[in-house]
């Protein structure tokens, strides 16, 4: 099941054929985890590639005070690492975690490199994916700097509710840099 949720996936973006898609699905372990599980740390080689076909991660930091910040949420059909660490093949500066209990189809740096001398077609599926991912990063960072707070998480419930159902709300306020506390208040306005 978590397979062809990965190959429906890809199948919405490039054509394969079914014995294709079943040879691309080879390429990815598949593995569950329970919520709070570290699937990537920070200051360790970033190595790896998530596909979320069930569940919820987020990809974090710790600041100089010690508290996380969240940066990224992934859930179902979403992917999730230290994109420039894995290009690089440097460590992370980033952690990856579950947020609840999570399946999770995961490719190593080598594995994506065979992938893709393999199936040349599949640069057109990731350069779509990580084009959405930039075009979102770049609105992050719009709303940042021209929303207010309350604005910024009315905004973004209006656009992800189910992040705002499914991410506990410490999480959420990291993301937003908000307390939670004071994302408490908003929420009740």
């Amino acid at each position: 099941m978590s397979e062809q949720i990965l190959t429906e996936h890809i199948s919405s973006y490039v054509n394969f054929s079914k014995e294709e898609l079943s040879e691309i699905a080879r390429f990815f372990n598949i593995q569950s985890y329970r919520k709070k599980e570290k699937l990537l740390h920070a200051e360790k080689r970033c190595d790896t590639i998530f596909f979320v076909a069930k569940g919820c991660l987020q990809l974090y930091f710790i600041d100089d005070l010690g508290n996380p910040k969240t940066t990224q949420f992934a859930m179902e059909t979403w992917w999730l690492t230290d994109f420039l660490a894995f290009q690089n093949q440097r460590p992370s500066n980033f952690y990856v975690e579950t947020l609840e209990k999570s399946t999770v189809l995961s490719i190593s740096f080598s594995k994506y490199q065979e992938l893709l001398e393999k199936f040349p077609k599949m640069e057109k599926y990731y350069r779509a994916i990580l084009e959405t991912a930039y075009g979102a990063a770049l609105m992050r960072i719009k709303y940042i700097h021209s929303l207010s707070k309350e604005e910024m998480f009315f905004s973004f419930r209006n656009s992800f509710p189910e992040f705002v159902q499914r991410v506990p709300q410490y999480v959420l306020a990291s993301f937003l840099g908000l307390t939670p506390e004071y994302l408490s208040e908003i929420k009740k306005k």
